[in-house]
């Protein structure tokens, strides 16, 4: 039994309670004994379709149990699991595809007709697994020799349905990995306009496994939520606490995180425990009125995190709910999850104090830099660096994007002590506590997900008509909700509808800008950069003048 694999967490916690259920979904349940047996039987289909030691395969499903079998079944081949947002544009799928070159490709029976037409961008493909349900006995892949040449891709690849997975053993494979090998590789927004993929281990994962359920307590008999997408760094501390701990984790469908009574409702229908949300959304709850005394009694532990939550509503939710526990959680994708947390003991006197972000985890360190590479006074701002077990060795295929951000540490004593410069800004309160300061470059956070506004913007220039674009994220009024706004020169600028349509084409709907405002010409600072400060203040003032408008 390889203990130092992600894996054994599953093997460990079905051998002390197989009937136990592991996953719920909106389908169902399903039990550690039966995810135990699909995700071997997997392992195996992915083996005998060639699928090798630390090769890459893609998942593109929607979020729900069988997704983490298919996690879990790539991990048992030994492989690396690159998961997808399901409802990304087609251009964007097929970057990921392109840089991480999979061996195999796991979805389910939506994906494959999307695929045809972008065979020559698969190339690296010899095996594709469809999981879930299908549409009647049809299948979605061509059956006779004429169907076959209208879809090339796949005369070579004979697709595997999930009902062909109870023929192969559900004996568990031998494992050949070790922890310092890769586990999976999540995408993120990048600042080259391309997606970047960061390579987490066996390591940095289960050392923050081992620090995540001895801190927050996390048992057997927890309901763990996931609302997060299960190709955001969120959801991997919902996946794996839960089983490390042989708990149930209970996957939210994607609908309910539009509507706030749903979310409690189900929450209160899986007596759900504990919850790591991001911070958003808590707002959003708050914001509509939805948290009340009487509702979710069984939640007792909520981390909130990905972005700032604004100190007027984690008032809110700890006068609504005194006697939870609430905990702010910062951490980028590149350190695998949390690095530093900060137990919220007493709720803020006021909405202008400032929530700190804490302290470092067990075995992670952090140091802020000053501009000049020395370590920041007390009350000094700095650039947060990270180094501990949990550093990612990196990203994927790109030496030179490591090289800048994984760099020595300049206080080591060997060329292999590396600190990840994450670009964010903090100070160190007198107490030693750890406070946000914002980005040092103009990387945000939004809707918990972690957005370049280059790649934004260089979507926008590819547009026709388009000649200059500023994209930033901008608060709107008194409901302290953000959103992103693109600034917009050039003839197709008045055009808002067709920019929107073009970038939809691009860009997942959360990094499309939900404002179009275009422009004569966009602000220059006295060097000929973008005036960003200006553009704040014209959107402050655009949005007044609406108000006033509205009001009229």
């Amino acid at each position: 039994m390889a203990s130092y694999l992600l894996q054994s967490y599953l093997d460990d916690s079905r051998r002390i309670n197989p009937e136990k259920p592991a996953l719920v979904d909106e389908h169902g349940s399903m039990s550690y004994d039966r995810l135990y047996v699909e995700a071997n039987r997997l392992a195996r289909c992915l083996a005998s379709g060639g699928v090798k030691r630390q090769d890459r395969v893609v998942i593109c499903m929607k979020r729900s149990a069988l997704s983490v079998m298919a996690m879990l079944g790539v991990l048992k081949a030994d492989a690396i699991y690159v998961p997808v947002d399901a409802k990304a544009p087609l251009e964007r799928l097929l970057k990921v595809i392109a840089d991480s070159a999979p061996s195999a490709l796991i979805c389910d029976d939506q994906l494959p007709p999307l695929l045809s037409g972008s065979e020559q961008g698969l190339q690296s493909l010899s095996l594709l697994v469809v999981l879930g349900p299908g549409k009647g006995d049809r299948l979605l892949f061509p059956a006779n020799e004429g169907e076959k040449a209208a879809c090339p891709l796949f005369e070579a690849i004979a697709p595997v349905y999930g009902q062909e997975l109870c023929t192969f053993s559900a004996e568990p494979p031998s494992y050949s990995n070790i922890d310092t090998d890769a586990a999976y590789i999540l995408y993120t927004s990048g600042s080259t306009g391309s997606p970047k993929g960061v390579v987490i281990s066996h390591l940095n994962v289960m050392n923050y496994m081992q620090w995540a359920v001895d801190c927050f307590g996390i048992v057997s008999e927890d309901r763990v939520l996931g609302t997060a997408p299960f190709h955001f760094d969120m959801s991997t501390f919902d996946i794996y606490t839960a089983l490390k701990a042989g708990a149930t984790l209970c996957i939210a469908p994607e609908r309910t995180l539009l509507f706030p009574g749903k979310l409690l409702d189900l929450m209160e229908q899986e007596a759900v425990t504990i919850w790591k949300g991001v911070s958003s959304l808590l707002m959003y709850l708050s914001s509509t009125g939805s948290i009340k005394p009487e509702r979710i009694p069984s939640l007792d532990r909520v981390l909130f995190g990905g972005e700032v939550l604004p100190t007027r509503h984690l008032m809110n939710w700890m006068k609504v709910f005194p006697s939870k526990r609430f905990y702010n959680v910062y951490g980028p994708t590149e350190a695998t999850g949390v690095s530093v947390y900060y137990p919220v003991e007493r709720a803020p006197a006021s909405v202008d104090e400032t929530v700190p972000i804490g302290r470092a985890c067990a075995n992670t360190e952090v140091l802020l830099l000053t501009e000049e590479n020395r370590p920041a006074q007390i009350g000094e701002t700095g650039e947060l660096c990270l180094r501990g077990s949990g550093l990612s060795s990196g990203y994927w295929n790109d030496e030179e994007k490591t090289a800048r951000a994984f760099v020595p540490n300049p206080f080591g004593i060997s060329r292999q002590d590396r600190i990840y410069r994450t670009g964010d800004l903090a100070r160190t309160r007198e107490d030693g506590m750890l406070v946000y300061q914002g980005r040092k470059d103009f990387q945000v956070k939004f809707m918990g997900y972690r957005i370049e506004m280059f790649e934004v913007e260089k979507a926008i220039l590819s547009l026709e008509n388009i000649h200059q674009a500023a994209v930033l994220l901008c608060t709107c009024g008194q409901s302290e909700l953000s959103e992103l706004v693109a600034f917009i020169e050039g003839p197709q600028a008045a055009d808002a509808d067709a920019i929107l349509q073009g970038l939809g084409r691009s860009l997942p709907s959360y990094m499309v800008p939900k404002q179009i405002i275009p422009l004569e010409r966009i602000p220059l600072t006295d060097r000929g950069k973008t005036d960003r400060a200006a553009l704040q203040l014209y959107y402050q003032r655009h949005m007044q003048s609406m108000t006033k408008e509205e009001i009229g």
